[in-house]
């Protein structure tokens, strides 16, 4: 989920108890529209559930409800996007499914309708989320939080990341999940068809004060963090998990070993489901975990450059 209040990209839990049947759109006498299962009676709705089709393709985005475009065909290299972050999970970490990855999009203009449609799905909404995302049903919805197109576009990209790992690799831990998400969002693909992927300011800012003041927690402290104890710093608004997971991922990502301690980590994930032990990465990171400290030490004081594909 993506947060406003602190412009960071706060996913918190997990979206996942959806009753597997029709669903349904429709707008009630004061115009407000409405998803859910059981539509009035005598009023004329829309079925947009998601559908599960023959793995006649790898990856199917499909725009359910689209309130919005985004401008100057930045819309298209939107979706065009969402494919590449696909490609990068199975060409840099070779995750794949017996079947069709989906993507199934809600775009709202106003942050009512983006509301009432998470009330619709979960019974509940914040007035602080940009995006969403229900890995139940592979769906994700954003509203037009922000006057800057760029802004919006990320937002898709970062939920979409979501939910397409949480279909590779369900059982990833909570940072690398945050942190794919927020390195992959600001992937555009250029008009000539390469693809690149740039810094977050903020976060990268963030790391720097920190490296000057000398307040930036280690990689040992960091990894070392169980699933429950990031979520616990997380919804205490603190900016060290999501910044950390940001910075972490793009460090690896920018380095051939880096992704491919990534690439056995996840692998290692599909083959036994369970989470990557501090020794684990320590092994897979040549050099081992002090290495890797300085590595990303040293990283983090350049500043990342931005990334081609």
């Amino acid at each position: 989920m993506r947060v406003l209040k602190l412009s960071l990209l706060l996913t918190g839990l997990s979206l996942c108890s959806l009753l597997q049947a029709e669903i349904y759109q429709w707008r009630d006498a004061n115009g407000n529209l409405h998803f859910g299962d059981r539509p009035p009676e005598e009023q004329q709705v829309d079925v947009v559930t998601p559908r599960v089709n023959a793995a006649a393709k790898s990856l199917e985005v499909t725009v359910h409800h689209q309130d919005f475009t985004l401008p100057d065909g930045l819309h298209d290299k939107t979706l065009a996007a969402i494919e590449h972050i696909y490609e990068r999970y199975r060409k840099d970490f070779g995750l794949d499914l017996h079947g069709t990855a989906e993507v199934n999009l809600y775009l709202f203009t106003r942050q009512a309708d983006f509301q009432q449609w998470m009330n619709d799905r979960i019974g509940s909404s914040n007035p602080n989320y940009a995006g969403v995302f229900i890995p139940a049903s592979n769906e994700v919805a954003v509203w037009r939080w922000s006057k800057e197109d760029d802004d919006v576009a990320q937002t898709i990209l970062h939920e979409s990341s979501h939910v397409l790992l949480h279909q590779l690799s369900p059982a990833s831990p909570v940072w690398l999940h945050e942190g794919l998400a927020q390195y992959f969002q600001t992937l555009k693909v250029q008009d000539n068809g390469r693809v690149v992927v740039s810094a977050l300011p903020d976060a990268e800012r963030r790391i720097q004060h920190w490296i000057d003041n000398q307040q930036l927690i280690t990689m040992r402290q960091y990894l070392s963090l169980d699933d429950q104890a990031w979520r616990k710093m997380a919804h205490e608004l603190n900016a060290i998990p999501y910044t950390v997971a940001w910075g972490t991922t793009a460090f690896l990502m920018s380095k051939p070993v880096g992704r491919s301690t990534l690439r056995q980590m996840l692998q290692d994930l599909e083959k036994t489901d369970r989470r990557p032990t501090l020794q684990r990465i320590g092994h897979l990171y040549p050099g081992g975990l002090s290495r890797m400290e300085y590595d990303f030490f040293s990283w983090a004081q350049k500043g990342m450059q931005p990334q081609w594909y």
